[in-house]
């Protein structure tokens, strides 16, 4: 996750605005290029026109390896991107959510996400993208997941996942799910997540994920803040995909230096996979980041404060609408094991635990297959 560490930039929040407010007029084309999930990162262009003005649109994945930092995660507002953002101890709660029960993804072919214990106790929710490029195609042999407890992390490994039929290697064409089983009960002290089946809110969000950090203004820094931290943070959806002309199951915020969002952060890589929370319930799994470029392919300033596609100021997130696939994510759920620990619980245990401070996000962008 990303830091907001400088004022608001007047041009950039003008222009910004003013592009927001603009119709979409038609998206022409979807191109992607570069490396699959598997190797690094997913890269979508899109051509549109926002009122009148014709403008390359550019979408990352949030899907890297260890060793190859691809996009950005999440910004948060500070000095220090690691003091604001970072959980140091088991059992914070933010926005009434107990962030026990997000877990770190690692896949045999050294691929890093984030994911969200559910309900049942026995199943991650992540992006379809940290595990295959599209759905039929092959799937690493196993996955590490870790999770952050009371006396240090504990790890499990599943060899049994569930992909979306609908995801075909296009995360804007939405279906970006999947669901891995773990092969026991997860710890008793980690919270599970129901999810949100309401309707679109324009409300602030809780985002989390593991990836990187940075700044709004340079974006995220695989180097000097790596994969592995879980970090927190709030944004806000602007819209449902199909007003950019991608899927209608996507909800897409904005991260902008002059947010009215306090704690505003966005995602980067290593985030893909991560959950989003309203009224303590997931409703979306963060995707990919987006970015408005020019004719020679870099984003344009403004309204990006940089010039890649980097959870900077300006750039776009997506999340995947979990609510629309809520009947896919049930009909594969493990619901024999027992139910883990409500957030409620889980907080009576912890009277005497050392909470962190509520950590200051920033807004999301788009696209989130792994680190």
């Amino acid at each position: 996750m990303v830091i907001w560490s400088s004022p608001p930039s007047e041009v950039e929040g003008a222009l910004w605005n003013q592009a927001g407010a603009l119709e979409v007029k038609s998206m022409v084309r979807l191109v992607v290029e570069g490396v699959s999930p598997g190797t690094g990162a997913a890269w979508m262009l899109s051509f549109c026109r926002l009122g009148g003005m014709l403008r390359w649109l550019r979408v990352c994945a949030l899907c890297t390896l260890l060793a190859c930092p691809l996009c950005a995660i999440d910004v948060m507002f500070g000095v220090d991107p690691n003091s604001p953002v970072v959980v140091g101890s088991y059992g914070e709660v933010v926005d009434g959510v107990n962030l026990g029960g997000i877990v770190e993804l690692v896949t045999s072919s050294g691929l890093g996400c984030s994911g969200a214990l559910l309900s049942d106790g026995m199943d991650i929710l992540t992006a379809g993208h940290c595990l295959t490029s599209s759905y039929g195609s092959s799937v690493p042999a196993s996955v590490n997941v870790t999770f952050l407890g009371p006396n240090g992390t504990v790890s499990d490994t599943s060899t049994q996942y569930f992909v979306d039929p609908g995801w075909g290697g296009v995360s804007s064409q939405g279906s970006d799910l999947a669901i891995l089983r773990l092969s026991s009960p997860a710890p008793s002290f980690a919270a599970g997540y129901s999810l949100y089946t309401g309707s679109f809110t324009s409300s602030t969000v809780l985002l989390a994920g593991y990836g990187y950090s940075g700044t709004g203004d340079t974006g995220a820094n695989g180097s000097a803040y790596p994969f592995g931290t879980l970090r927190q943070g709030q944004n806000g959806y602007l819209w449902t995909g199909d007003v950019l002309g991608w899927s209608p199951n996507l909800y897409v915020g904005q991260f902008v230096a002059n947010s009215n969002i306090p704690n505003q952060v966005d995602v980067a890589p290593g985030d893909s996979g991560g959950p989003s929370f309203y009224d303590g319930e997931i409703i979306g799994v963060h995707d990919f980041i987006s970015c408005f470029t020019g004719a020679g392919g870099d984003c344009l300033v403004p309204p990006s404060t940089c010039t890649a596609n980097d959870s900077c100021y300006g750039q776009l997130f997506a999340d995947t609408d979990a609510a629309a696939y809520t009947s896919w994510i049930d009909s594969n759920l493990d619901y024999s094991a027992p139910e883990p620990g409500t957030a409620a619980e889980v907080l009576l245990g912890l009277c005497a635990a050392s909470l962190l401070g509520r950590r200051r996000f920033q807004r999301r962008i788009r696209e989130t297959p792994g680190r």
